[in-house]
Order: C-alpha cells, then structure tokens, then sequence
C-alpha cells in the first residue's frame, strides 16, 4: 500500500510540532483520520480538509493530491505486514495539516 513502511515497535507518535496548533475536535471517515494539527490555517479549515481527503480515500492507496494539497504519507505496519496506521502531511502553498489515520 505505499513506502515509508515500519515496524509496529516504533509505532505512531501523535505529536504536535512546535508552529502547529492541535485540532482536538477535526475527526473525518467516522473517526478514522484524527489526531490533527496545523500550521497558517484554522482548526475548521482543517475539518473541512479532512472531510474531503476522506471522500478520496477509497482502493487500496491514501490519496496523495486533493484539493490543491500534495501529500506525504508514512505507514506503519504490524507483524503480518498489515498497514495499522499512517500520518498524513498535507501542504499547499505555506498551509501544512497534519493528521493520523489508524485502524
């Protein structure tokens, strides 16, 4: 499903960088993508990009261009090779939203 592949010991830290704001309330794909910041946007601009990231996330790959962002993605997968969960850096222009996808 992807590259950036690791190991389940060194899974997911739901960080929030220095320069970001932490969106506790912007969840999308009932509950899916969560755990989301912020840099030079609103917290409501990032809900609303969640929601549309999700209505293109069907098939077997995260998409990694909707509405005007490009996307970084890094997966990390269980001891059977399974994706278990994956952050999602999305930028356009100066704007950067972060979030989390997990099972």
């Amino acid at each position: 499903m992807g590259t950036g592949a690791a190991s389940a010991a060194a899974g997911p830290r739901y960080d929030v960088p220095r320069g970001f704001t932490r969106c506790s309330h912007a969840l999308a794909w009932h509950g899916f993508f969560k755990w989301a910041s912020e840099r030079r946007t609103s917290c409501r601009a990032v809900a609303r990009y969640m929601r549309a990231y999700a209505a293109h996330a069907s098939g077997p790959s995260m998409p990694r261009n909707v509405a005007g962002y490009r996307c970084r993605i890094r997966y990390w997968r269980d001891e059977d090779g399974d994706i278990y969960a994956s952050r999602h850096v999305c930028r356009h222009g100066s704007v950067t939203i972060r979030f989390y996808g997990m099972v």
